[in-house]
């Protein structure tokens, strides 16, 4: 399976908690990771990704540490998107990169608040005090990446969950999924049913 695992997931992935109640969701990510080292499923990547993984981990673990977990990411992903340090990579990527920035602009004034559709009130995670559901541009980026790129966006943000899904994405909420949905991802099978 083709996968994008936003920075949330990756962080989660990349460093051991020290919190208990952090260590469920920091399991259910490493699970998915692997199998993306394993080479089980795919890994894609836009290049917003590893820079807000690098920053996010080098707050919280020692440097070094990070510069592993951040090399770990690159060498694991099939692709960095728009850019890579291959130089003919980036001279192929950067046709194709204006394609991906007009339809992140598309994106960015079509979806980052979406009004939350009631028919969808048993969906995990639903939170009856809120009407809408708002996004961030990097989220923008991301949601495009994987809708371009036909990838299965797994993401811990439920908002931008929701928003993917609703755009017709295939998408998963990390803390939303059993263990047994996790399985079933890191051994490459498609869920039968949203999550």
């Amino acid at each position: 399976m083709r996968l994008v695992l936003d920075s949330d997931v990756l962080v989660h992935a990349l460093r051991i908690p020290r919190k208990k109640d952090l260590m469920e969701i920091h399991e259910k990510a490493s699970a998915i990771f692997e199998s993306c080292i394993l080479k089980t499923n795919d890994l894609f990547l836009p290049s917003e990704i590893p820079i807000k993984v690098g920053a996010v981990l080098s707050k919280i673990i020692p440097q070094e540490l990070a510069r592993e977990g951040i090399e770990k990411l690159l060498l694991t992903a099939e692709e960095i998107y728009p850019f890579a340090s291959d130089m003919v990579l980036n001279s192929i990527y950067s046709i194709s990169s204006n394609i991906y920035f007009h339809e992140a602009l598309e994106n960015a004034i079509m979806f980052t608040k979406i009004e939350k559709n009631d028919d969808d009130r048993e969906v995990h995670g639903w939170k009856d005090s809120k009407t809408e559901v708002m996004i961030g541009g990097m989220d923008v980026l991301v949601l495009t990446y994987a809708q371009l790129k036909n990838c299965t966006l797994i993401t811990n943000d439920w908002s931008l969950w929701y928003v993917a899904r609703r755009t017709g994405i295939t998408s998963y909420w990390l803390s939303g999924l059993t263990d047994e949905m996790v399985s079933e991802i890191a051994d490459g099978g498609m869920l039968e049913y949203p999550a």
